[in-house]
């Protein structure tokens, strides 16, 4: 009981100023995440849940079957916290609907598919890029590449309009909110994009040959596999989650990068590093608010389950922290260090694990790859143009990124 009422308190207390400072989760929670891969909590509304932060742990909640989004959706664990949740996606189901909805749209993040998008991303960044040089040093890489790159990719999947692309960010703002905008503001903003994906699937020629938009209308109007609900689910499920989370870690990985010149020297003399780098980023850094212990992915259990020691009961609430796991000593000798030499980095869990694992997974490290690549040829002796602990960050969201990026470099 007191470790329970600890939880609580501990919660309650954690600071969540936009002046928070961290690009990785502060050293107090990463403690607090150590002290057992399982244990029984109270959560800040009273109610109590299982908090899983091992890394063996998180994969086996991630991929056993009995582990249920659907039920934690149901019985309302997850929702109220963003508009995003106010209506089941996607990712709240389990298969074999979730099964699915997901193959209508695995043709389109396929190996193959990703692949001949290099070009393509490689055009975007170094149009963006030019931008930056004219404007610049010093510049906000943030507005100028890391949250317009995720945007157009995401556009030319989908077959969105590319010219409509200044309306996704305010609503995805709005959209992933926690507190920063008003409850019914980020509602409006969900009804405003599904009503634009609507209109979108409504009048299928506006889709190009081989967009996703096309295939899912095609699903739809020919071959009777999805309904109209479902299209504008799946689409609104990728338009959101297809650019917010890789302009973050874009943005904070790059400050990961920054602050250890080291390596970042090593980086730069050695490119063929880069995927070493995206996995220790995305081993590393920390999206969600790094003050909440209990953030990561909700979930109920169907049966009495076993895990680390304990016997968690049906019907058990249950908070699996991916990021918790990526700092789990007995998977990351020496977690909180940053180490691009880590032989093992590849073995995170930033893209969950299991059947929902992340659809868009190789698009995200190929733009990663694309743009840290760009970066490092294009822009010699690229350097924060503030110290690293006047970075300012969002609140509020759902994701915890940079407000402002600021960089200069030689010219």
């Amino acid at each position: 009981m007191d470790q329970e009422r600890a939880v609580t308190e501990f919660v309650q207390a954690a600071p969540d100023s936009e002046n928070e400072q961290e690009y990785a989760a502060p050293m107090a929670v990463r403690d607090f995440w150590r002290e057992a891969p399982v244990r029984e909590v109270t959560t800040t509304d009273g109610e109590k849940a299982w908090l899983i932060s091992g890394m063996a742990e998180v994969r086996t909640v991630l991929s056993d079957p009995r582990f249920s989004r659907a039920e934690a959706h149901r019985r309302g664990s997850v929702t109220g916290r963003a508009a995003v949740f106010s209506r089941p996606g996607m990712h709240d189901l389990d298969p074999p609907e979730h099964t699915r909805l997901r193959q209508s749209v695995a043709s389109a993040f396929s190996v193959r598919r990703i692949r001949a998008l290099r070009p393509r991303i490689e055009q975007i960044t170094l149009e963006l890029l030019a931008g930056v040089r004219d404007f610049g040093p010093p510049a906000d890489l943030g507005a100028a590449l890391c949250f317009p790159l995720p945007v157009a990719v995401i556009c030319e999947i989908l077959g969105v309009p590319y010219e409509d692309r200044h309306l996704f960010r305010p609503w995805s703002e709005q959209i992933t909110s926690t507190n920063a905008y008003p409850p019914e503001q980020a509602m409006q903003a969900r009804r405003a994009l599904v009503a634009y994906i609507g209109d979108l699937a409504a009048d299928a020629h506006r889709c190009p040959e081989g967009s996703l938009l096309r295939d899912l209308v095609t699903a739809r109007d020919v071959e009777g596999r999805l309904n109209e609900e479902e299209v504008v689910q799946i689409v609104f499920g990728v338009l959101v989650a297809g650019h917010e989370t890789t302009a973050n870690m874009l943005g904070k990985g790059l400050v990961a990068l920054l602050d250890h010149p080291d390596q970042f020297a090593a980086v730069r003399a050695d490119p063929s590093l880069i995927p070493s780098v995206i996995d220790e980023v995305l081993r590393y850094v920390v999206l969600s608010p790094s003050t909440d212990p209990h953030e990561g992915l909700h979930l109920v259990t169907t049966a009495d389950v076993e895990l680390g020691g304990f016997t968690i009961p049906a019907h058990s609430v249950v908070l699996a922290s991916p990021t918790a796991a990526n700092l789990d000593p007995r998977a990351f000798p020496e977690p909180d260090r940053f180490d691009l030499g880590r032989d093992n980095a590849d073995g995170h869990v930033a893209f969950g694990h299991g059947p929902h694992r992340c659809l868009g997974a190789q698009l995200a490290r190929l733009e990663l790859e694309v743009a840290y690549t760009t970066l490092l040829r294009e822009f010699p002796g690229l350097r924060l143009d503030v110290p690293v602990d006047e970075l300012t960050y969002t609140s509020g969201m759902l994701l915890k990124g940079l407000r402002k990026l600021p960089v200069t470099w030689d010219v």
